[in-house]
């Protein structure tokens, strides 16, 4: 192959391309805030609540005879929202604009004495409002045992876009398209 004008423009523009390919989506990609409650399981009592992260608690209020469950979210003793919830509703609490809570009412178990009611999944994510919490310790847990959880996959590193695999494959394709429509 000869590098005329011609095939250098091509190798240029080809070059320009990949680089193009492999930058810009991780340009345009949202950064998402770090996971702190991935997907898990929590059950609460009736009057009862779950402390989570940054200072954020989760109460029930009460339980209605329609199936309604009346829940608040608060942080730090101030309410930031309360809703009545039925089963297979969603919980999502954003604050300005970013998504940190997003639960399902899974099942309300009627008692006696106490109702219980199951959310899953439970995804809580980091507030950038405040500071960052302590990395968590795996074998304890303020809330007791009533959490089930799936093993932390950090994966709000990753950043979308190509990889390597995918620009070895473009190359290819380019040099197999240049090589099969080039020739004359």
């Amino acid at each position: 192959m000869k590098f005329n004008r011609n095939n250098r423009i091509h190798v240029l523009v080809s070059f320009l391309l990949i680089f193009a390919l492999l930058t810009f989506p991780a340009f345009g990609a949202q950064v998402q805030n770090r996971v702190l409650v991935d997907g898990a399981s929590i059950f609460i009592e009736s009057g009862g609540s779950w402390e989570f992260s940054q200072g954020y608690m989760f109460a029930i209020k009460d339980v209605g005879e329609d199936g309604g469950v009346w829940v608040e979210l608060s942080l730090d003793g101030s309410s930031l929202k309360d809703e009545v919830l039925y089963e297979g509703d969603i919980f999502v609490y954003s604050h300005d604009s970013i998504e940190i809570f997003n639960m399902t009412v899974d099942t309300i178990y009627y008692g006696s004495g106490v109702d219980l009611i199951t959310f899953t999944p439970v995804f809580q994510y980091e507030d950038p409002s405040l500071p960052s919490p302590p990395p968590d310790d795996p074998k304890s847990s303020s809330n007791g045992s009533n959490t089930s959880s799936n093993p932390d996959e950090n994966t709000a590193d990753i950043i979308p876009g190509f990889g390597l695999t995918m620009a070895i494959s473009c190359m290819i394709v380019l040099f197999i398209s240049s090589r099969f429509f080039g020739g004359k």
